[in-house]
């Protein structure tokens, strides 16, 4: 058996942790420069705010039924997420952290799975603050289905579905656009041969679905079945990693443009680092602003020679890459770095001249470098080619205090 736990309306449900203020009111978060809606509470659901929507066409309707706009506070999601994540794991051994606010596990055949999900969901409600859905089914593509059940349960959030009659029905309502792994393309195929629910789907013969499709639909239509092909993955280590912003204003100048990737490269390095990875060369990419008459981009490529997870190094090629590409004369808009060729820290030496003490030294000191930041708070050291104090480039005019990661932040009780 299978569980899924989603965490409700995530961005919102961090927010209305320390902000009570937010309780009973529509609620919505933005992306980045607080441009779209990417979050939002139950009240703003029911005002008919549809997902993904520019804030500047709902900004007036959504203050006259007194609601509140929200910038995104990643600081505080990505800490809210891991404390959700490790009372899963404390719960469950085998388990996988599917996104920022969904986690499958796997759960013994004989264990009273309604009273273990009413345990972990009290336990997260109360420790976190974070109300979840979990749905549990024999397989994580039924989960998903099940999830989606549980978050309109009006009490307990939480649906098991096992029974095979109950399965079928359910199925047969459930529009094949809505399963799990099927995509807007591949479902507007499947309508075309004449296959509209989950059900159908389920009933197609394998061959088909191989030979006009391929292997995943395949093994979606036995999950929906109920026999399990995909079972629980371990976090696989990245091949690369990106950090990429569009600014809030265009910036021209050189020197600018040095810092704000020294920025981007700190917090990828940082990323790799938490992940123990090494890589072995960075991409550094700049672009105009597309809507505009006159634009340039483009990208350049930074060899390091050999693996690492220096910061220091890979800002020193990073700059090497940007003044490669850099043209005066225009307004830059967005950029950006892409660590690559990252392999786990622990990989055996792969060149005979590879000073392997050398490369320890440099883990150490950047173990350092973020125990440091760790305890005492974001860039509490940092390197001198970056801006002092916390810089993010984007417009976030709404953003909340970073509660659980900064000592500023701190909520005060008066």
């Amino acid at each position: 058996m299978f569980m899924l736990i989603d965490c409700d309306n995530f961005f919102v449900s961090c927010e209305k942790v320390f902000q009570p203020r937010l309780k009973n009111r529509p609620v919505v978060v933005l992306s980045n420069n607080d441009g779209c809606v990417v979050s939002r509470s139950y009240e703003a659901k029911a005002l008919g705010i549809p997902m993904c929507s520019p804030y500047f066409k709902i900004e007036k309707f959504l203050t006259r039924e007194g609601g509140i706009a929200l910038s995104s506070n990643y600081e505080l999601y990505a800490d809210m997420s891991r404390r959700v994540m490790s009372l899963v794991g404390s719960f469950f051994p085998r388990m996988e952290v599917y996104s920022i606010d969904e986690a499958f596990a796997e759960i013994g055949n004989n264990e009273n799975f309604e009273h273990i999900a009413l345990v972990l969901r009290n336990t997260i409600l109360r420790q976190t603050g974070i109300s979840v859905s979990i749905g549990m089914a024999p397989t994580k593509t039924l989960c998903k289905t099940a999830s989606e059940l549980a978050k309109k349960e009006p009490l307990g959030k939480i649906k098991l579905l096992c029974d095979a009659d109950e399965i079928t029905g359910v199925l047969k309502r459930t529009d094949v656009s809505d399963v799990w792994g099927v995509g807007r393309r591949i479902s507007k195929e499947l309508n075309f041969m004449g296959i509209f629910t989950a059900l159908e789907l389920a009933q197609t013969p394998q061959q088909i679905l191989r030979h006009r499709f391929n292997i995943l639909l395949a093994k979606t239509a036995r999950e929906l079945q109920g026999i399990s092909c995909i079972g629980t993955e371990e976090a696989a280590l990245a091949k690369t990693l990106i950090c990429s912003r569009s600014f809030e204003n265009e910036i021209s100048s050189l020197a600018e443009l040095e810092i704000a990737i020294a920025e981007f490269t700190g917090h990828a390095c940082r990323r790799l680092r938490e992940q123990k990875g090494m890589a072995g060369g960075i991409m550094t990419s700049i672009s105009t602003n597309r809507f505009k008459d006159r634009q340039y981009s483009n990208s350049r490529i930074v060899s390091l020679g050999e693996a690492s997870c220096h910061t220091s190094k890979f800002i020193k090629a990073a700059r090497e890459g940007l003044r490669s590409i850099y043209r005066p004369g225009f307004g830059y808009k967005k950029a950006g770095v892409m660590l690559l060729d990252i392999t786990p820290q622990d990989t055996p030496q792969r060149d005979f001249f590879e000073d392997r003490s050398t490369i320890r030294k440099e883990l150490r000191l950047m173990q350092a470098f973020d125990d440091l930041n760790r305890r005492l708070g974001r860039k509490t050291v940092y390197f001198g080619a970056q801006a002092a104090g916390i810089k993010h480039y984007i417009k976030r005019e709404f953003k909340s205090s970073s509660y659980t990661t900064s000592w500023d932040g701190l909520p005060s009780v008066s």
